[in-house]
């Protein structure tokens, strides 16, 4: 275990799947006001919502091994990362204007393939897909 991932810290969000279950992103819509990942859970599709958010990055999973073990879908599939994620990251840079707004959350959507993390100022809204 890296120095990093010892110190990740994390609150889940949306509860663990059990051993047979999948997720996958299948689909992010962004129109300036609202981010929605859709993603899909053994067949049910299931759409996370943010109301403005700041900035938001799509990576194969393979790319995120920080976020692992403690960021698995045995733990969980939604999270808010509380302590070093990409907005840590981030806020190394000096460019980095969000970073000094200590309001602004990271969340992060685990995938199979993709995961999603989002910058935002509120915890998303989880609701069934209308997709």
């Amino acid at each position: 275990m890296n120095k990093f991932e010892e110190s990740m810290k994390n609150l889940v969000l949306e509860s663990s799947l059990s051993e047979h279950e999948t997720i996958e992103v299948i689909n992010i819509d962004f129109d300036i006001e609202t981010l929605t990942v859709t993603v899909i859970i053994d067949g049910e599709k299931i759409d996370i919502s943010f109301d403005s958010p700041s900035g938001y990055r799509v990576l194969d999973e393979g790319d995120l091994l920080e976020f692992w073990p403690s960021c698995s879908t045995n733990n969980g599939w939604l999270y808010e990362i509380t302590i070093g994620g990409w907005l840590d990251q981030e806020r190394k840079r000096k460019g980095f204007v969000s970073g000094a707004r200590t309001e602004v959350k990271e969340y992060f959507i685990i995938g199979c393939n993709y995961c999603v993390n989002v910058f935002g100022w509120e915890a998303p809204s989880v609701s069934a897909s209308i997709r």
